[in-house]
């Protein structure tokens, strides 16, 4: 069975990066006008297909992330998340705290 590291480590290697980076800015743009439309026709009443497609450009998005974390290295880019989520949490807890 293909795992979706295989998968996207196999059209990382197929296509390369430049295409790669190229798509995932496109599948990127993709992104912000599902989610614009999502906005604009509202959150509550947006159609199945609004939100059918929404659903489609993050898993496009996520699959180009996902190659370019293998290019340019998973762990250097989760412990930077990681650090990123817990700076996050860090300002969460502040603002509650000031309540």
């Amino acid at each position: 069975m293909n795992t979706i590291e295989e998968i996207s480590k196999e059209a990382l290697t197929f296509w390369g990066y430049e295409p790669q980076s190229t798509m995932a800015i496109e599948e990127m743009g993709e992104l912000i006008k599902a989610l614009c439309k999502y906005k604009r026709y509202g959150y509550d009443k947006s159609s199945q297909e609004i939100k059918n497609n929404l659903l489609e450009e993050i898993a496009d998005v996520h699959n180009m992330i996902d190659q370019l974390e293998i290019y340019f290295g998973v762990e250097e880019i989760t412990k930077i998340r990681v650090d990123k989520l817990n700076r996050t949490k860090e300002r969460i807890n502040k603002l509650k705290e000031e309540k």
